[in-house]
């Protein structure tokens, strides 16, 4: 059953970068839990209960954010109920045109229908706050100088 699962990951991710979000919603158990890495961009809506609010709370606002975002997958490795896939998150920001290239892992649980049941990840959070400028944004409310890059 775990090489059907790793299977089933992969057609997610495949699903995803075609941007075919029902071929998603199919993948997904009705009551997928998704938590995105905490301090990450999109982490203010943890945990994510349905599918619903990953498309609105995670999905919409990345591809809204970063031009030409792509989820490249670089391994998926079978843990039996569970699927952990790694790679990088690529794209550049909209607002400050700063190029993404940061690690993700994700672990992600399969029920036994096949279906992705829950998702932790975990993410270059400090690139994704210097590429989206939320470092910058965060000295300045502080008041405390950056340093020259």
């Amino acid at each position: 059953m775990s090489q059907q699962n790793v299977q089933a990951i992969r057609r997610l991710y495949e699903a995803f970068a075609q941007g075919d979000m029902d071929a998603f919603e199919r993948g997904c158990s009705r009551d997928i839990l998704w938590n995105e890495a905490e301090g990450s961009l999109y982490a203010g809506g943890n945990p994510y209960r349905s599918f619903s609010a990953v498309l609105t709370g995670v999905f919409a606002p990345t591809l809204r954010d970063f031009e030409d975002f792509r989820c490249n997958v670089e391994k998926l490795i079978d843990a039996g109920d569970y699927v952990i896939g790694t790679g990088r998150y690529r794209g550049t920001h909209k607002t400050t045109g700063k190029s993404l290239s940061a690690q993700f892992c994700h672990v992600m649980h399969v029920d036994q229908q096949g279906k992705l049941e829950s998702v932790q990840e975990y993410v270059d959070t400090l690139q994704e706050a210097e590429v989206s400028g939320r470092t910058e944004r965060i000295a300045e409310e502080l008041r405390i100088p950056q340093p020259a890059m």
